[in-house]
């Protein structure tokens, strides 16, 4: 049984050391060809551009009467993906940790014992619901109320404030010599949708684990603040400051869990490739390129760069996740009171 033991925690490292190598290997002509030029590179075009030659005066260079063309090769870069990425996983915290917070301290401090137990299982139940069931409601419901509602009303509340319009609502493109700039539409698939969705993913996962670490908060810490004459929220202040570590560690699994979330972001993001400082503007993640171009890659080089997304995504998971546990876990009993 011990072998066997041994086994099983040793195949689980050697699955995940596999994953990684498997990955490598595939992503290596991307990493050959771009080198770190990858990570900060805004062009993803997977196809060949042809393209009239000019001369190093800037003059289109025309032989016999006619303009040569030159062909420019596919070119590949993950920042825009990684932006995606990044902002709508911060979006989704700042709009689930709150609530994950206050609904641990209802469950913990408020509620009645009898629903306790309901109360629970409803919010832990949203993480059993499929992807693609959040990906269709945000699709045909969430997003027509916030094209219709929610985004039109921010407009309305948000746009006389200097810059903000700028900022959020507006879209400014240069062509040329010729800066033009355009009303954003507010088509609700956008950013901003994306992150609410994925808020509604990660709330019960902060929520299970921001109760328990509550949970586990000696009665001696939470009487001896009343006992000096601490308010009800004062007593809840030093409790989420007693757990702070593991409560880091909690959001930390939250946001994995919306980096690498797929299908529900991949049918309300927008999808499109491009870095806009705007949260009502279409975007597109790390996943949701995987999925739309995966099946399509018909050259090499556009595999292998797909691959490294894929890899990176991967090893993005994995710090966040080991951060995480690390928190949680690994310093149980090594509170932020303790230092």
């Amino acid at each position: 049984m011990a072998g066997l033991a041994r086994m099983g925690a040793v195949s689980i490292l050697m699955m995940l050391a596999a994953l990684l190598v498997v990955l490598s290997i595939a992503a290596w002509p991307s990493i050959e060809e771009y080198g770190l030029k990858f990570l900060v590179s805004t062009d993803w075009r997977p196809n060949e551009l042809n393209v009239p030659m000019k001369d190093a005066a800037g003059r289109v260079i025309i032989e016999d009467g006619e303009v040569v063309m030159e062909t420019i090769p596919p070119s590949f870069g993950a920042l825009p993906v990684i932006y995606g990425t990044a902002v709508s996983s911060l979006l989704a915290l700042l709009i689930a940790v709150p609530l994950s917070f206050g609904a641990a301290l209802f469950l913990v401090r408020l509620c009645p014992r009898r629903l306790i137990g309901s109360i629970s299982f409803l919010v832990e139940f949203l993480a059993a619901i499929p992807s693609i069931a959040y990906g269709m409601w945000g699709l045909f419901v969430l997003g027509p109320v916030m094209q219709n509602y929610i985004e039109p009303g921010l407009h309305a509340a948000l746009s006389w404030i200097p810059g903000v319009n700028a900022w959020l609502f507006e879209d400014t493109v240069r062509r040329g010599s010729t800066v033009v700039t355009s009303e954003i539409p507010l088509t609700g698939s956008d950013m901003f949708t994306g992150g609410v969705v994925l808020a509604i993913m990660i709330l019960p996962i902060i929520t299970a684990i921001s109760r328990d670490v509550l949970k586990n908060v000696p009665r001696a810490q939470i009487e001896g603040t009343l006992a000096l004459g601490a308010t009800w929220w004062q007593s809840s202040w030093e409790m989420l400051r007693y757990s702070r570590s593991a409560l880091f560690g909690a959001v930390m699994l939250g946001l994995a869990r919306a980096s690498g979330e797929t299908m529900a972001i991949t049918m309300v993001i927008g999808n499109n490739n491009q870095i806009n400082p705007s949260l009502f503007a279409p975007a597109q993640t790390m996943s949701s390129l995987l999925a739309n171009e995966f099946a399509e890659a018909s050259t090499e080089i556009h595999r292998a760069a797909l691959c490294e997304v894929a890899l990176i995504l991967l090893i993005m998971s994995l710090l966040f996740n080991v951060v995480a546990r690390w928190l949680v876990v690994g310093k149980g009993s090594r509170t932020a009171a303790a230092f």
